[in-house]
């Protein structure tokens, strides 16, 4: 009883099934090891001869293989030599990169103007849907529902009319004898699958960059080929990624060198000012026929490879990249937001020289700012100081006290793209520092300053070409009343341009 093995291209397993029950034409098959399904069709058996007895084998079953020869060498001398370019003898290894690039060229030349018109195809069926979706929208008044349903209806069709083309585009690709027609006619079939797998390939991909991007280097490589393992096994979905990774087991740093290369000289090409995006344009073509090649040499290498293709190998890398774009931005996330928990928990109320960045300034009620400035007084208990005790008694009451030499007097100063100097009574009380777009706050105590008339000097001189258009200084005198109540002496603003001097006289009461 003659027996026929059946193997399954995804996971390997095999079976021998008698000859007499595989049914004739293409089957579908389904593997009881891993569930796939794939199309078996039944090779042509020739049947033994019966038995004849003791008869040894016949003469003329030596003599057929001499005419089949004969008859087969015939047709060769009269059949013209093939057109196209000679058959590749069987990879011993991947070829070298030299080589390959050659190769690459030379099919690129042959099949220019098939996978140019399908790339630019596919540029056309991207965005027609999208210029009709949004012309239907512009004549149409109803907005809302309407407008996002035609939007999205929009995209969705261009979306896969793009990918119709691409997957025409990979069949020309892998098949020189297909023209556009054929090309478009295979790729129709295959819009559903390409979406799942480039949604899977890119996720795991994204997920592998996003966990300190070394993974993410090593998955795309692994990964490059599962379009490529799709058009030419029929291997679908997750099977398909680890497929391609299996073709790669032992050739990851080889096949990631010749892929580095490529891409460098694509990335070169794209850069190039103005007819960049036309060259990467053309070179599209050439990066995926070098991808093709390097396939073509790794399945020539390793035949038919068998892979683990269970649940738990289809869900791995899948929940590696869910950890890369879930799991360590949301960790990322939680410890940034400690950090500035943290950062605004000890931020200490304004001290002298205090700078801000950027524009930010500290937003403080003006009945409250004294309050906030070390230098400035505070309220007085009963009983504390000879000045409350004066206060409180029944005589008439005075600011300060006649002993003391100055006035315990608070002066604020806030000064954003200006330098220069303050001066109170001719006494130099603080120099402006002048970086761009630095806002200064400064708190003072008044000893420069006494009872009556008194003077503030400001010599400025605005920055050359601030970065932004805040220009400001902004002074004020006050004290407190012994019971708390404040008394501001003065309080001005400057806004002007240039250099030059502004002098503010106030007057201290006793």
């Amino acid at each position: 009883m003659i027996k026929i093995p059946i193997s399954c291209p995804s996971c390997g397993f095999s079976r021998q099934i008698p000859c007499d029950k595989v049914p004739q034409g293409p089957r579908r098959v389904t593997c009881p090891k891993c569930n796939e399904s794939f199309i078996y069709t039944k090779p042509e058996v020739t049947s033994a001869p019966e038995s004849q007895g003791d008869i040894p084998v016949a003469p003329e079953t030596v003599a057929t293989p001499q005419v089949s020869q004969a008859a087969a060498a015939k047709p060769d001398n009269s059949s013209p030599p093939p057109s196209g370019p000679p058959p590749r003898p069987v990879a011993q290894g991947l070829t070298d990169i030299g080589e390959l690039f050659q190769e690459s060229w030379a099919l690129f030349k042959r099949r220019f103007f098939i996978l140019i018109g399908l790339c630019l195809l596919g540029i056309v069926a991207l965005i027609a849907p999208l210029l009709l979706s949004a012309g239907l929208v512009s004549m149409t008044t109803s907005g809302g529902v309407t407008f996002v349903t035609i939007i999205t209806v929009g995209i969705l069709v261009g979306i896969l009319c793009g990918i119709w083309c691409f997957g025409g585009f990979l069949c020309a690709v892998v098949d020189e004898g297909l023209h556009l027609k054929g090309a478009l006619e295979k790729g129709k079939g295959m819009i559903l699958p390409l979406v799942w797998i480039s949604l899977l390939s890119g996720f795991i991909i994204c997920g592998g960059y996003m966990l300190l991007i070394i993974p993410g280097i090593i998955f795309s490589v692994w990964f490059v080929f599962a379009q490529f393992v799709f058009v030419e096994d029929d291997v679908r979905g997750m099977s398909a990624l680890l497929k391609s990774k299996e073709y790669l087991r032992g050739q990851w740093f080889s096949v990631a060198l010749r892929l580095l290369l490529v891409w460098a000289v694509s990335g070169i090409l794209s850069v190039i000012p103005l007819v960049g995006p036309f060259l990467s344009f053309a070179f599209f073509p050439y990066v995926i026929i070098f991808h093709y090649l390097i396939f073509r040499d790794l399945r020539q290498l390793k035949g038919d490879v068998p892979f683990a293709c269970g649940t738990g190998n289809k869900l791995l890398w899948p929940g590696v990249a869910l950890i890369g774009l879930v799991i360590v931005p949301a960790i990322l996330i939680s410890i940034a937001g400690f950090s500035l928990f943290g950062a605004l928990s000890h931020l200490a109320p304004i001290a002298k020289g205090k700078v801000f960045q950027g524009g930010q300034t500290l937003q403080v009620d003006p009945q409250q700012e004294d309050q906030l400035v070390p230098g400035a007084p505070a309220m007085p208990a009963e009983g504390d100081s000879t000045e409350a005790g004066s206060a409180s008694s029944g005589e008439t009451p005075n600011m300060f006290s006649p002993e003391d030499e100055y006035p315990n007097i608070s002066v604020f100063i806030y000064a954003v793209n200006y330098t220069g100097e303050i001066l109170a009574n001719g006494t130099v009380i603080q120099n402006l520092e002048g970086e761009p777009d630095m806002q200064y706050n400064y708190n003072l105590n008044g000893k420069s300053f006494r009872y009556g008339q008194n003077q503030i000097e400001v010599k400025f001189a605005e920055l050359p070409n601030p970065p932004s258009s805040m220009l400001e200084i902004h002074m004020r005198v006050s004290c407190y009343r012994p019971n708390g109540e404040k008394i501001i002496f003065g309080e001005w603003r400057l806004h002007d341009k240039g250099a030059g001097t502004k002098t503010f006289d106030f007057d201290i009461p006793k």
